[in-house]
């Protein structure tokens, strides 16, 4: 940290050929002024960079508190969304499988009917109830006209043929 005075005092130390009264003036006046000028412009420059610099430092930390919340929450919900979407899915399943469990105790009960239709059946069969001589069916013959007397070849023909 400079200041006016130390600039003129750092100066008045290297200029040896400067007396003490004329040190001061030739001082203002010269190029040491301007470094020390330059160098207090400098600082301020600096101080100002390092205040930005802080407020970047804030406002990265901001953004940084930001989007760690952010991340959080949607940590939280999708965490939500998969409970849920897990939850359903359970669900539904249990759904399927009582169902399927339904079914399946009907077709039990289905086979153990058609068994015992099945036993009945057997024992029908062995004690020879089914096993009886079929009817025979009747046969369709043709009745022959009431006779009138005589015949003729023809009818007599046509009758045959319809026996056949």
């Amino acid at each position: 940290e400079f200041g006016q005075t130390d600039c003129l005092r750092s100066h008045k130390s290297r200029d040896k050929r400067s007396s003490p009264t004329t040190s001061g003036i030739r001082a203002i006046g010269s190029k040491a002024l301007l470094g020390c000028q330059k160098k207090l412009l400098v600082r301020d420059q600096v101080v100002t960079l390092e205040e930005s610099i802080g407020d970047v430092k804030e406002r990265i930390d901001d953004v940084d508190d930001r989007l760690n919340d952010g991340l959080q929450t949607m940590q939280e919900q999708l965490r939500e969304i998969v409970w849920d979407n897990i939850s359903s899915s359970e669900n539904k399943l249990a759904e399927k499988d009582d169902a399927l469990k339904a079914m399946m105790i009907a077709l039990k009960e289905e086979i153990n009917e058609l068994n015992e239709e099945l036993k009945i059946f057997k024992a029908t069969i062995g004690n020879g109830m089914l096993a009886s001589k079929p009817k025979q069916q009747a046969m369709d013959v043709p009745k022959s006209k009431a006779f009138k007397g005589a015949r003729s070849v023809s009818e007599v023909d046509n009758f045959l043929w319809a026996m056949e």
